[in-house]
């Protein structure tokens, strides 16, 4: 399909516009914490790092980052293994059960966010508390993973279906078997 020169242009603007509504407040914000006045004053007054380093000093605000770099690190990994692998399972085999896996997989970004997190709060009450497991950062790793293992399993589930399975028959037409890793 091919779009006239007037949709293309409506398009670009809308995207333009839609950029803008997201970004210029984060960057209002962003311009601010260098605002050395206390209250928001535009265009800033002078220049400063002094919040940055407020809250640098900060016991709470360094351990609320150390905590966010934490489960982001464990949420991608938890994705990166199991969106790879669940992708490699529905691409290359053939099983019952494969497209409810598929759907179930996907399932997480298509529902509203509130909907899955209340489903995952009643699961973690009803199958993981009751195994001495409380909430913590490694139920905030879960939920994470569970938003993110969709971003992977898409990802790596094209790139399988645009690869096919030439290279596999390549590989095994030089005596590789599925099992054994290329260099050995």
């Amino acid at each position: 399909m091919t779009l006239s020169g007037f949709s293309r242009w409506a398009l670009r603007a809308f995207m333009a516009l839609g950029l803008l509504f997201i970004y210029v407040p984060l960057m209002l914000v962003l311009v601010n914490s260098f605002n050395g006045d206390r209250t928001f004053a535009w265009p800033p007054h002078d220049f400063t790092t002094r919040w940055w380093s407020a809250a640098w000093a900060n016991d709470g605000a360094r351990a609320a980052l150390l905590t966010s770099v934490k489960a982001g690190l464990g949420a991608t990994a938890i994705a990166l293994i199991l969106g790879t692998m669940v992708a490699f399972a529905v691409q290359r085999f053939k099983f019952f059960g494969r497209d409810t896996l598929s759907l179930l997989i996907v399932l997480p970004i298509a529902l509203p966010g509130i909907v899955t997190g209340i489903a995952l709060d009643s699961a973690w009450r009803s199958v993981i508390e009751p195994l001495g497991i409380g909430k913590g950062l490694f139920s905030v790793i879960v939920g994470h993973a569970t938003f993110c293992v969709v971003t992977i399993y898409n990802n790596v589930l094209a790139r399988l279906r645009r690869t096919g399975v030439s290279l596999e028959d390549a590989s095994a037409d030089l005596g590789a078997s599925p099992a054994r890793p290329s260099g050995t």
